[in-house]
Order: C-alpha cells, then structure tokens, then sequence
C-alpha cells in the first residue's frame, strides 16, 4: 500500500498527551479496550470482530470508536498531522505499529503533566495522576519522530486547513498528501503560503509584457505620473524644456508630496533589454543642480530612474550606488502598480 496520511487530534486527555508527544508518542484514549484484541482485529480489516469487541465493551454505537480502527491501520513511514493549540500544528512520521499504553511502563517510569504539572505514574499497567488521585484514560500509542513542529497554520493551504477542524479524532486524509508535502517544504523553508505570493508572478509578466507593448514614451511618463498620484504625489512640477540645465542633467517627471515636505525627481526609460548609466547621470546630474541651485531646505530629495527594461547595466547600477539613485525596473514598476492597485489605471492617459 501507497504511503497514507491522517489526521489526529490529542487534546483528550491533553495535559498527559502532550507530555508524551514531547516523548515522541502519540496517544489514543479508549483505555477500556486495553488487553483486547481491538487494534489487531482493526489491522486484519476484521470488521466482525472489530465490532463484536465493541459491543462487548458496549461502545458499538459511538461513533468514535472508528478513531482506533485508522489508527490501528498506521503503519511505519506513514505520516500524521496533528492540530494543536494555538493556531499550531505538527506532521510526524510513524517508526512503530500502534501498541498497547501499557507498553511504554517499561520505557517511562514516570512524567510529568504539561501544564500542571502533576506526577504520573503507573498503576495497573495504566498511567495514572498522582495528584489528582485518578486514572488517565490513555488506552494506546503509537512512536512518532518529527517532521513539522510547531508551525503556525500559515503554513497551511486552504484545504489542509480547512481539514485540521474537521471533529473527528482520527481520519485518512491521504488526498491531501500534496498540500501537506507542500506545507512541509513552505515551513523548510520558512515561506509562509500566501495567495499573493503564489499568483504575483504571473501578475507582473503579464503587466510588464503589456506595458512593453501598449504604450510608447509618452504614456509610459504619464503612467508614472498616475502611480505617484495613487502614492499621494499633490503635485507635478513640469520639468520637460527647462532652460539651464548642463552636464545632460534632466528629469522626465517631478513630483512633490507636499505634506512630506519630499520630492521625487524621476527619468523614465521606456524600452526592453537593458538600461545604461546615462539614465543615472542625467538623473543624478539634475537632482544634484536643483538642489545648488533653489532646494528647500525644509524638503527631502529623492532621485529613480523607473525602466520598463528588464535591467541596468553594470555600470548604471554602480553609478546609482556612488551616486544615491534608486534603480527600479519593468518587473520591480509592475508589482509597485499591482501593490498599488490598478483600479482605474486607464485614466493614466485617457485623461490627459
């Protein structure tokens, strides 16, 4: 048989659960089928018998009494999830068959509770609260060794979410063995499953490739015009023909947030391939000469050159670093406008 997922949750009798897990077992209830035949009639599919050890134990109407029979069906390499507190959840990966609780007397002499920390201890082959003076109803384990511990649920996809509040203590979610390998390597990873991230790519390719071949210079200004206002840009100080200017200093697009008391002085570069450090030096050149000439000193200055090309040269970007310019590129503009909103991103140039 095909490797199988399941689902299991320990917060019966949690306080002792837990603790075990921390031991590297995980645990059933059920503890009035200790010393019958239960897990064995489970494991050879003998419904039957299944059924006529619950009837004798008059659980043969309780609905959860199925919670033994899957988990008498694990077998080792097979791989649990399991819910925990806290928005929390663990994957492990079986090293033993099912067996008996009263097996582990020989390896644990005693634990204590997770929380409050009582004493534990055996008592006629069953675990036992010291303190509270009570049996623990702990009928079965099985030994388990980590694959996700502890993770936030944000590792999760939707559908294995959604699958960690079904009621049931135990089920075969096996159809879900992608979405769990895939939370397994988001946590590896440390990359939370996100809707964004997971579909932002393609956004990008597709607005970059339309910006490349819709519009033309012109337009392309006037998109980054329409990107800043959407910023907060409240006004645009018209920089195309100024007299005065030397060294190519130029900018295509001034914008001023006002109440920032900060400018943005931009050269836009609309064509494919690659961006050369002529773009920076008209940029850095102009920042640089409207600043000795009339800056305010009460603003802030900021110098980009916005390409729609996939990248700058070698030379541009070291230029930009010597010389304090933000570099952005098509794809880099094509997820500023997606984060931005694109909601009428049209009036970019029907307006104008």
């Amino acid at each position: 048989m095909d490797k199988q997922y399941y689902l299991h949750r320990i917060s019966y009798e949690g306080n002792v659960s837990y603790s075990l897990l921390e031991n590297g077992y995980l645990t059933l209830g059920w503890g009035i089928f200790a010393g019958t035949r239960i897990l064995e009639a489970a494991r050879e599919s003998t419904t039957i018998e299944f059924e006529k050890i619950t009837q004798e134990k008059g659980c043969d109407k309780i609905r959860s009494r199925w919670a033994m029979w899957y988990f008498a069906q694990m077998k080792v390499d097979d791989c649990i999830v399991v819910p925990l507190y806290d928005g929390k959840f663990s994957v492990y990966e079986i090293e033993e068959p099912a067996k008996s609780i009263s097996e582990l007397e020989k390896e644990l002499d005693s634990l204590k509770g997770m929380w409050d920390k009582h004493e534990i201890i055996w008592q006629n082959h069953m675990l036992y609260d010291n303190d509270s003076q009570r049996e623990i109803d702990l009928g079965f384990c099985i030994k388990v060794k980590p694959v996700i511990e502890n993770a936030l649920r944000k590792y999760c996809d939707g559908k294995l979410t959604s699958r960690m509040k079904i009621r049931n203590t135990t089920a075969n979610i096996s159809d879900l063995a992608d979405n769990i390998c895939e939370s397994q390597k988001a946590w590896e990873e440390k990359r939370p499953i996100s809707l964004y991230d997971n579909v932002i790519d393609d956004m990008i390719t597709k607005l970059q490739k339309e910006i490349n071949e819709k519009l033309d210079p012109d337009k392309f200004e006037n998109l980054i015009k329409w990107y800043m206002k959407k910023c907060g840009a409240s006004s645009f100080i018209p920089a195309k023909n100024e007299p005065g200017k030397k060294d190519g200093a130029d900018a295509d697009i001034i914008a001023a947030f006002d109440n920032l008391k900060f400018i943005v002085y931009v050269q836009a570069k609309w064509h494919v391939g690659t961006t050369e450090e002529w773009a920076v030096l008209q940029i850095a050149n102009y920042k640089l000469q409207k600043c000795e000439d009339k800056g305010d000193p009460g603003y802030k200055y900021a110098s980009w050159v916005i390409s729609s090309a996939d990248s700058f040269s070698q030379l541009a970007v070291k230029e930009a670093e010597d010389r304090g310019v933000r570099l952005i590129n098509g794809k880099e503009f094509a997820k500023l406008l997606i984060d931005a909103g694109l909601l009428n991103i049209d009036d970019a140039w029907n307006n104008v």
